[in-house]
């Protein structure tokens, strides 16, 4: 995994860009400003979003369509960090950019940056997306298996029903 600075990534962490016409897909950091459209992919998802808000995106990632005049948001994934450990949470592609690549792309970003900062155990709960993590690489975990960082998040012990799958995964 490689670094990447703020601002740099382009399509997940090894800078592609996808095109269709002149538009490019950009990944990139959230701000702030951008809590509306990820607020509209979390619920349009069914995701939780009763623990977040424009003050808790900052290491959340915004994959983007530009070239059509004006920005258009086409995914998100999050990330809650507690010093070497982190939560992946809330990975969400809009239904057009589906089977496309682009959420592979986003959790391969997302790894990076988590690795960059220190990040090693990345951890996640799933309800129905066990196999597609399972093919990135996380393994399925008990819940009591999960650091005390992760069960205090209010996603473990709350919000993700108790059924959730629990995965993991060790970041280079």
């Amino acid at each position: 995994m490689r670094c990447a600075s703020a601002g740099s990534r382009q399509a997940g962490a090894v800078g592609r860009k996808m095109s269709r016409a002149s538009d490019t897909i950009v990944v990139r950091d959230a701000e702030q400003n951008d809590w509306q459209n990820v607020r509209r992919l979390l619920d349009g998802a069914g995701l939780p979003v009763a623990d977040l808000g424009p003050d808790q995106i900052e290491d959340f990632l915004v994959a983007e369509r530009s070239g059509t005049g004006q920005a258009e948001t086409l995914g998100i994934i999050g990330l809650q960090r507690f010093n070497q450990v982190g939560l992946l949470r809330s990975l969400v592609v809009s239904q057009d950019d589906r089977k496309s690549g682009l959420g592979r792309r986003l959790v391969s970003a997302l790894e990076a940056s988590a690795c960059c900062r220190g990040v090693k155990y990345l951890w996640l709960l799933t309800i129905d997306a066990e196999r597609y993590f399972e093919g990135l690489g996380y393994k399925m975990m008990s819940r009591d298996s999960a650091p005390d960082s992760i069960r205090n998040t209010e996603e473990f012990s709350g919000l993700c029903p108790d059924g959730a799958y629990l995965m993991r995964k060790v970041l280079d």
